[in-house]
C-alpha cells in the first residue's frame, strides 16, 4: 500500500463498524466527518503540516506557518457549507527550537484562529525530530453539510478563486528565482491561503458536492466523482488564471496547464451545482459532471488532453 489513497481505502474498512457512531452521518472519507448532535449537525476535520513534507522552514516564516496550517484545515470545514467554531493544535517541536519561533508561530496559529472564527480551544505541546502542526478543527452546518457524494448527471463543476498561484509560488522558492516579477504575489499565496468563510452560506444552498483542493484540481475531482459515483468533463480554456500566472511560468519552463490542474494547495472550492446565476456569483464555470466514471479535460477545440500525474501524494 504505497499510495496514500489505498491506505486511505483501508483504514476506512479497518474502521468500520457493524454499526455506526451514534449520531455519525459521515464518516471517512470526505473533508471533514459529520455527527448530528442536534440540528444542524456538526463538522470535524484534522490536517497536519509535516517539516520536509508540506514544508521547509527556510520557505516560511514561523507566523505564517501558523496561519497557513490554520486556513488548510479550516479550508475543509468550509468545503461541507459549515461555519467553523473551534479547534485543537496538537504541535510537535525540535529540542532546539528557538522560544522567538514558537511565539512567532502561535502569533500566526491566532490571527488565522480569529481570522476563520475556529478559536483555539485546546491541544497538546510534544518534543520530535521534526516540526509539526497538527490542527483538528470544528464547524456546525448551515443546514445540511455538502458532502462529496451528491453530484450528478448533468451539473455544472464549478471552483472559486483562481487556480496554480500556490503551487507556482513554491516553484519560485524551489527555484530560488524570487527575482521575477510578479513573484512576490505568488509566493505569498503559497504561503497564506485563501479563506472562504463568506462562502458556507451560499454554497449550502446551491452545491450538490464539494471539496477544498488540496491535492489538485484533478486529483480532487477524482475524488469528489469516485464519491458520487459520477465522471466530469472540464475544459482548459475555463480555468481562472491569475495575472502574471502564464509569463511566469515561462521564466521557470512550467507548463501552465499542468501547473493548475496538478500543482495543488490552492485551498479553493471545487463543487458541483445546477447551473445559476448564484453559483456564477461566487465561482468560475469549468465544466460538467456526466455518466462514467472519468475526469477528462478538453482543449479549446473539444481533443481530450492526456495528463501524466494528478496532482501531489505523499507515498509516491
Amino acid at each position: 500500500m504505497h499510495d496514500e489513497f489505498d491506505k486511505i481505502a483501508w483504514l476506512k474498512a479497518r474502521f468500520e463498524l457493524a454499526e455506526p457512531a451514534e449520531g455519525l452521518v459521515v464518516g471517512i472519507g470526505d473533508d471533514a466527518a459529520v455527527f448530528d448532535f442536534g440540528s444542524p449537525p456538526t463538522v470535524v476535520t484534522v490536517d497536519t503540516q509535516v517539516e520536509g513534507v508540506h514544508f521547509r522552514r527556510s520557505m516560511l516564516s514561523p507566523q505564517s506557518l501558523g496561519a497557513r496550517a490554520m486556513i488548510a484545515a479550516v479550508s475543509d470545514v468550509i468545503a461541507m457549507a459549515a461555519t467553523p467554531l473551534g479547534s485543537v493544535v496538537a504541535l510537535t517541536l525540535p529540542g532546539d527550537y528557538p522560544d522567538a519561533e514558537f511565539r512567532s508561530l502561535i502569533d500566526g496559529l491566532a490571527d488565522a484562529a480569529r481570522l476563520t472564527g475556529a478559536q483555539v480551544i485546546g491541544g497538546n505541546l510534544s518534543r520530535g525530530s521534526a516540526l509539526s502542526v497538527t490542527i483538528t478543527a470544528f464547524g456546525r452546518a448551515v443546514t445540511e453539510p455538502v458532502t462529496r457524494r451528491g453530484a450528478r448527471p448533468g451539473d455544472t463543476v464549478y471552483v472559486t478563486g483562481s487556480l496554480g498561484a500556490a503551487a507556482l509560488g513554491f516553484r519560485i522558492l524551489d527555484a530560488g528565482r524570487s527575482e521575477l516579477p510578479n513573484a512576490g504575489r505568488f509566493v505569498d499565496r503559497w504561503r497564506m491561503p485563501p479563506v472562504h468563510v463568506g462562502l458556507t452560506a451560499k454554497l449550502a444552498g446551491i452545491a450538490t458536492a464539494a471539496i477544498d483542493i488540496s491535492d489538485g484540481l484533478l486529483q480532487d475531482a477524482g475524488h469528489l466523482c469516485r464519491a458520487s459515483g459520477v465522471g466530469a468533463t472540464l475544459r482548459a480554456e475555463a480555468l481562472p488564471t491569475p495575472p502574471g500566472f502564464v509569463e511566469t511560468c515561462a521564466e521557470l519552463d512550467v507548463d501552465p496547464l499542468e501547473l493548475r490542474l496538478t500543482g495543488g494547495e490552492d485551498y479553493e472550492i471545487l463543487f458541483t451545482a445546477p447551473r445559476s446565476e448564484a453559483a456564477r456569483s461566487i465561482a468560475t464555470e469549468i465544466g460538467v459532471v456526466t455518466e462514467g466514471s472519468a475526469v477528462r479535460v478538453l482543449d479549446g477545440d473539444g481533443a481530450e488532453l492526456s495528463i501524466e500525474t494528478t496532482g501531489f501524494r505523499h507515498f509516491s
